[in-house]
């Protein structure tokens, strides 16, 4: 791309000037100086690991030195200072290049490192043992393999191997590290550990989600249900009469109790902490020696459908290899065997899920049959949660079935998953700065200089550009008509109707695209079953892309983020970027990935985790996140669930979430609502419910940063905190939302909820503007400035998150601004 100047103003949404003063494209191609994030460049760079509660580890010892270590360097874009106000100019309604973004392409040319740039790092790494295992277009990331030994030369650091036992055997500098002299003008930071920092903040009604942990069997436990675990109707998708869907296993995730399956004594059991996911599990043991356990399901499958059965497998022991498969775990249906395990089958210490196609019992009811057998004097546990037998595929010829008996839905009461406490903090960081604004009408926050680089850089121009009109761009979408909730809690109408959502106004995001960014695949036949109970027809696609090997984790979360963005916005596309694991680096990695496909224009982060125990992080996917500003791709991201103790391994360290304080993402809240039976709003309170946090209640994440400086869009808003950034930005609904996952519905909470549905607000934004509309933090805030809770936002009233009380008349730190009044909001965007 060649950058040329026409009658004053350039020809492209990019200055013309290079940030030494010369013109064109080789003065932005040479540019090296990075200054707004020059405080960054100090010893110690990379900090030694913080975790607390479920994600602590335990040092198991230095690393070996032949070990491989996988890490990922964050480089420095170009022209910084030039980039900043580029990003604030296009956020600026009052700005002439308002909404003019670059594209990837254009951003690569002016702002990203150079390829030479790129090749020096490159180097420096293979002159040190690395092997460079990932590059991307944007050249802002390279990942790299060494030898734990190298590693340790390079970054002058040590590694250690860590025991962290939700996630098992992993490993971290557990000494503070530094970047190399020759490249760190070059490199903004790195990350040198896989262990888990964050975690999703998706929460049961009465329980944490357990999924994908290092499991440690102890002594069976077992009783009778809960009385309170009878107030519920347990809920399957039953298939309608001539179609193929579904899921047709009653009890399937075994919440109920003992009921609707057949078993051998004390199989299915009632203990939290090695649920795959609730409370209650199946467990076959041997508990005692040659002791054989069974568990069965009688399902009448219709002719003409396809079948497939899924369901959630542990295997853990402690027979020694070398006597053989001498425990066994066989499942048969209809007396024909499709599985068998043993002591020496290896699931990682983790649940893994199992897939069997059961088509060719079409037309039969199909029984379903695990039976462990122990021979070995020492016991092998297997468990099974979360089973579902779905059907899909063809027309189904009725076949006669058994009648399904209603069974109890419990609520949940997992251990809770305690936050990270706080660590000191580093100097606030460079935040981004809007243009103040000329009209009389105050709609602009105070802003601060930009950032200065060594050598002047002009101000960019571009040519006026109207505001694009909100009217006729919608395809007329039907509105959100079906149930405002079921048993289990809210579905999409409930919050499309009391928000006043653009698809009650005919724009269903149809033509743009949201990402989401997590640790699972989503099955679409969870999203189909909800979507049928929510009366919502969609219309846009679902995909799956792995991020690296991608994985699996947290199906719980990801079925939420997707039943959420597609039942809001059922127009649009959604993409599921598959991470895998929720580590720093994969969390970078599947960012950049996000952008490097271009495909996006809005991104859901349903994680965090505290923010001062982790400020590379913060610096990474800030400096990803600004480069999506630059090109119209918004970030969202949950606030968490501790409210305002995010830093604490017994909730009582104030504290942020990391990466919603981060500047260029929108942090969303958590409230409780109430509505009418025909579904308008009637109350917004702070969002607060029982679950499994220490407390006992679980809060809408919010406070003040400790790392990250006011910006400048927060300043002079009543009610905010002077000493930095202040979250969150806006709420939405936190309690209590109705997710089909594991084969049935459930109740959950928490801003793993509103975190999607702003992202599917934003999505029917663009498409109510017939563009992108990026980043929007400052036009949030100014809007709140000029009318208050007039036009666009609704206040919460009352209730707290533990320090901090609404307020009906200004900004807090328990909601933020308040909910949006979502068509005004959208039109006024």
């Amino acid at each position: 791309m060649t950058l040329t100047a026409c009658g004053g103003h350039s020809s492209s949404p990019l200055p013309s000037v290079g940030a030494d003063g010369a013109s064109g494209d080789s003065a932005a191609r040479n540019a090296t100086t990075v200054s707004s994030t020059a405080a960054l460049v100090q010893s110690p760079l990379i900090a030694v690991p913080k975790t607390f509660g479920a994600l602590a580890f335990t040092d198991a010892g230095r690393r070996a030195p032949t070990a491989p270590v996988d890490v990922v360097l964050t480089l420095r874009y170009n022209n910084q200072a030039e980039l900043d106000q580029f990003v604030a100019d296009v956020s600026n309604p009052h700005s002439g290049m308002y909404r003019q973004f670059l594209t990837p392409q254009q951003f690569n040319e002016r702002y990203a490192p150079t390829a030479e740039q790129e090749e020096s790092v490159m180097r420096a790494l293979q002159s040190a043992g690395f092997t460079v295992t990932k590059r991307y277009p944007n050249r802002t990331l390279i990942n790299a393999t060494a030898p734990s030994s190298a590693v340790e030369r390079f970054f002058s650091t040590e590694m250690h191997t860590v025991n962290q036992a939700k996630y098992g055997m992993r490993y971290a500098n557990l000494k503070p590290a530094t970047l190399p002299a020759s490249i760190s003008s070059i490199v903004r930071t790195a990350t040198l550990d896989n262990v888990v920092r964050v975690q999703t903040v998706i929460d049961q009604e009465g329980g944490l989600i357990h999924a994908g942990r290092q499991l440690s069997p102890g002594l069976k436990v077992t009783g009778k249900m809960p009385a309170s675990r009878e107030a519920k109707a347990s809920m399957r998708v039953h298939p309608l009469a001539g179609s193929c869907s579904g899921q047709l296993l009653l009890n399937p995730g075994f919440e109920s109790g003992n009921v609707d399956w057949s078993t051998t004594a004390d199989v299915i059991t009632d203990d939290s902490d090695d649920a795959y996911q609730g409370d209650w599990f199946a467990w076959l043991d041997g508990y005692d020696y040659a002791e054989t356990d069974t568990l069965s399901q009688t399902a009448a499958i219709p002719a003409g459908c396809t079948a497939t059965l899924t369901y959630y497998l542990y295997v853990g022991t402690s027979e020694k290899a070398s006597k053989g498969a001498i425990d066994t775990l066989a499942l048969t249906v209809n007396g024909t065997t499709e599985q068998t395990f043993s002591n020496l089958t290896n699931t990682g210490g983790e649940y893994v899920e199992e897939t069997v196609n059961l088509s060719a019992f079409a037309g039969t009811n199909a029984t379903l049959l695990w039976t462990s057998n122990q021979t070995g004097s020492r016991a092998t546990s297997f468990f099974i949660d979360s089973t579902a037998l779905t059907l899909s595929g063809g027309t189904a010829t009725p076949t006669p079935s058994p009648v399904p008996t209603a069974t109890p839905t419990p609520v949940a009461t997992a251990t809770p998953t305690p936050k990270p406490t706080a660590t000191p903090t580093v100097g606030p960081t460079a935040t981004p700065t809007t243009a103040p604004t000329s009209t009389p009408k105050p709609t602009a926050t105070p802003t601060t200089a930009p950032t200065a680089t060594p050598k002047p850089t002009a101000t960019p121009t571009a040519a006026p550009t109207s505001t694009p009109t909100a009217s006729a761009s919608c395809n007329n979408a039907a509105a959100d008509n079906g149930p405002l909730s079921n048993s289990d809690g809210t579905l999409a109408t409930g919050v499309a109707k009391p928000f006043d959502f653009p698809v009650q106004h005919g724009c269903n995001g149809a033509g743009y695209t949201a990402a989401i960014a997590i640790d699972d695949p989503v099955t679409a036949s969870y999203t189909a079953a909800y979507l049928s109970a929510a009366g919502v027809t969609q219309t846009g696609t679902v995909t799956n892309e792995k991020v690296g090997s991608g994985g699996s984790g947290d199906e719980p979360e990801v079925d939420l983020d997707v039943q959420t963005i597609s039942g809001l916005a059922p127009g649009a596309n959604i993409i599921v970027y598959d991470m895998g694991s929720l580590t720093d680096a994969a969390i970078e990695n599947t960012y950049n990935q996000v952008l490097s496909d271009g495909k996006a224009s809005a991104v859901n982060s349903s994680f965090g985790g505290c923010e001062s125990s982790d400020t590379s992080f913060e610096s990474s996917t800030n400096s990803i996140a600004e480069q999506g500003a630059s090109e119209g791709v918004e970030f969202s991201a949950s606030a968490g669930d501790t409210g305002s103790d995010e830093c604490g391994s017994d909730d009582n360290a104030k504290g942020v979430s990391a990466p919603a304080g981060d500047p260029y993402f929108t942090s969303i809240g958590g409230v409780n609502f109430t509505y009418t039976t025909g579904g308008v709003l009637e109350t917004v309170t702070a969002g607060d419910a029982s679950c499994g946090d220490a407390s006992g209640t679980c809060y809408g994440g919010g406070g003040v940063s400790t790392v990250v400086a006011e910006p400048s869009w927060q300043q002079g808003i009543a009610g905010m905190i002077t000493s930095g950034r202040n979250q969150p930005d806006i709420s939405l609904p936190f309690d209590p939302v109705a997710v089909y996952t594991g084969g049935s519905f459930g109740s959950y909470l928490g801003t793993s909820w509103s975190s999607p549905a702003s992202v599917a607000l934003f999505i029917e934004a663009d498409e109510l503007h017939a563009s992108k509309l990026g980043w929007l933090n400052p036009t949030l805030y100014s809007l709140f400035s000029s009318t208050g809770y007039a036009d666009y936002y609704t206040p919460c009233t009352s209730g707290n998150n533990i320090a901090y009380t609404c307020s009906a008349t200004q900004y807090n730190q328990a909601a933020g601004i308040g909910t949006p009044k979502g068509y005004a909001l959208a039109q006024a965007l």
